[in-house]
């Protein structure tokens, strides 16, 4: 009973922090055909781009329910740019992704801030990866470009990285075909920390969820070498592993929106339901207290305790059609 009454009491606190959303049940127009008054926007670093601080993650999550239905494509996508979420991030690894976005793109391009990734460490592999991205996204640029999911097992060699993808990647800006490039990873900060010293990318994704994964070392260590090379930093996973927890979606959400230095943090579209909620929560957004973000990740650490380690840190896991 005493378990209870804390999660209940606890599930209230965060309710009363100032959330627009409580229990996962939108209040804001969430799920209505009344959009939100706006997700409001950050810069993105260095970039200087004005980005949504709720993103639209457009890997399976998005792939899964809307392959092969265009129109239900098209107005999901409409839906999050009228709730003002600019910022849409797919990768070559994400399947049919940026074919599905494509005729999209093509009537909204000015819009959105468009984000894309390539796995490919080559010179040549790279490049191609880029030509087939600008293809299939019916575009002549890329806003930004990702070296996508660094992992020390795969990636042993930088020297090698350095002289294909980044040389590669690097071309491409100076050329205006991306206006921005940044690297990608939530296999440690480690070589995070090390593409950063060495590239100076743009922008950096990578993990800040709520239980602070590798000790608190991605906000702790890596985000603040990222906050002096005034990098572009956003969120990814933040409900992904934690769903597991009962704490409303939009909540995990608003705490790595409310990590300092935080840009944007990046969500699974994969309803118009979720789009709603979670954009009611952005719109209205207020941040949290460090008193309270502690206590969160406190208490999310003891309801996952049991799951064993996120599945983007078991061997073989890719950062593709499962992420």
């Amino acid at each position: 009973m005493a378990d209870t009454r804390g999660r209940r009491d606890f599930l209230k606190k965060l309710a009363l922090s100032g959330a627009a959303v409580t229990g996962g049940t939108a209040i804001a127009h969430g799920g209505s055909d009344h959009p939100t008054a706006g997700v409001p926007k950050r810069t993105l670093g260095k970039t200087g781009a004005k980005v949504s601080i709720l993103g639209l993650g457009l890997g399976s999550a998005f792939t899964r329910p809307f392959e092969g239905d265009p129109e239900a494509t098209e107005a999901v996508l409409m839906r999050a740019l009228s709730h003002g979420i600019n910022y849409w991030d797919t990768a070559r690894a994400y399947g049919v992704s940026e074919e599905m976005l494509g005729p999209v793109v093509e009537k909204v391009r000015k819009d959105i801030y468009l984000v894309s990734k390539s796995r490919v460490r080559t010179y040549d592999g790279f490049k191609r990866e880029l030509e087939t991205s600008l293809k299939n996204l019916r575009t002549d640029h890329i806003d930004l470009y990702h070296i996508h999911n660094l992992n020390p097992e795969r990636d042993p060699d930088m020297d090698a990285i350095e002289n294909g993808a980044v040389k590669a990647i690097k071309e491409a800006k100076e050329e205006g075909i991306i206006k921005h490039f940044g690297i990608t990873g939530h296999s440690g900060v480690e070589i995070l920390m090390e593409g950063i010293r060495r590239w100076d990318p743009d922008a950096m994704l990578t993990v800040f969820p709520v239980d602070r994964p590798d000790d608190g070392a991605y906000e702790d260590q890596l985000l603040p070498l990222a906050r002096e090379r005034n990098m572009g930093v956003v969120a990814m996973k933040t409900v992904r592993w934690a769903r597991n927890s009962d704490l409303p979606g939009p909540q995990l959400i608003r705490y790595g929106i409310s990590v300092e230095g935080v840009a944007c943090a990046i969500v699974g579209l994969d309803s118009m339901a979720h789009l709603d909620e979670n954009a009611a929560m952005a719109s209205t957004f207020e941040p949290m207290s460090k008193d309270l973000m502690a206590e969160m990740s406190q208490y999310v650490r003891g309801e996952l305790a049991s799951l064993g380690e996120p599945p983007w840190k078991r061997p073989g896991y890719e950062d593709g059609m499962t992420a």
